[in-house]
């Protein structure tokens, strides 16, 4: 008896069926990537805080097709899924815009707002209210504490006088807007860096005993509002000093818009 081959015909079959299978053709396969295109949506974790990782993506759309990505601090990519960063700063902060193109159909944008928060917090240290204590320097109390512009810098600033003298300078992205809540770092000049986007940034100066005293770099300062007034604070803030000497104090602050 003649033995049929099974593995053979199971072979043959395929074989046989999968050329009858219909194939796509590149028309088809075209008009598959644009309606997925026309679909296509980014998505994206905002709101951030300050630290945590952004990632921004939308679906690959198949076939031959283009991803151009461009967006703040720089930010560019050819590929459809992309960790922007893994610990987010105030410079990642703004439209995030894509576009997906194929020569068959017409080009997709679309655009998603990455809104980055500040890290808020509250100071260690309870001062009464527009006043400056000094660890080795007589204390500070102010009668006025106003916003204003600074004439020299063209800044944003809280101006605090009367007896006493302090200043708080806003990085440049303040100049017409009001602050927002949050932990912000210290500058040791008030001209601050103009390519750093990162815009929680303040200097803090005052002038005491003839000697003019500014804010060490990297400290924290905590910006609020009481009430709807601007409130600046800080806990044993390193400021230095130079009249041909160096000198340097620790200053614990509260000043309170008026």
């Amino acid at each position: 008896m003649k033995l049929f081959n099974i593995s053979g015909v199971f072979i043959a079959l395929s074989v046989l069926l999968f050329s009858c299978k219909k194939q796509q053709t590149d028309d088809e396969l075209d008009a598959q990537t644009c309606a997925n295109m026309q679909n296509l949506k980014i998505t994206a974790t905002t709101p951030v805080k300050i630290g945590q990782p952004i990632q921004i993506n939308v679906p690959e759309v198949g076939g031959y097709r283009i991803y151009t990505w461009h967006g703040p601090n720089n930010f560019g990519s050819q590929y459809p899924e992309n960790a922007v960063t893994t610990y987010a700063e105030l410079k990642h902060e703004g439209w995030y815009y894509v576009s997906v193109s194929n020569s068959a159909c017409n080009v997709k944008i679309d655009s998603v707002y990455i809104d980055v928060q500040l890290t808020q917090g509250t100071p260690p240290c309870t001062i009464a209210s527009n006043k400056t204590i000094y660890s080795n320097l007589f204390d500070d109390s102010y009668a006025s504490v106003k916003k204003t512009i600074d004439g020299s810098t063209s800044l944003f600033v809280l101006d605090a006088y009367s007896p006493a003298n302090m200043k708080v300078f806003f990085h440049p992205f303040w100049r017409n807007k009001e602050p927002e809540d949050g932990i912000y770092t210290t500058v040791n000049t008030p001209t601050f860096d103009q390519t750093d986007y990162n815009y929680n940034k303040v200097f803090l100066t005052t002038t005491k005993s003839s000697i003019y005293w500014s804010s060490q770099s990297n400290q924290t300062v905590y910006i609020s509002h009481v009430a709807g007034k601007l409130q600046v604070r800080f806990c044993s803030l390193m400021m230095s000093g130079y009249n041909g000497t160096s000198y340097t104090t620790s200053a614990s602050g509260n000043l309170l818009e008026n």
